[in-house]
């Protein structure tokens, strides 16, 4: 990730993040469980979203 203060996770910082590939971040962002914000074409994961979905995951 290059900017830890971002609010914001692109698909490739999630990709890195969570050590999937890129289809499975796709596919991730593409189910109804999963936080995203869709700008247009453009997908971005709210950091605290993640979070959030990780701490449900883990349970």
């Amino acid at each position: 990730m290059r900017n830890n203060n971002a609010v914001f996770l692109t698909v490739s910082e999630l990709t890195e993040l969570l050590r999937i590939g890129r289809s499975s971040a796709y596919e991730l962002c593409n189910s109804n469980q999963f936080p995203v914000l869709r700008v247009g074409k453009t997908i971005r994961i709210p950091k605290k979203g993640l979070h959030d979905w990780i701490d449900e995951q883990a349970q």
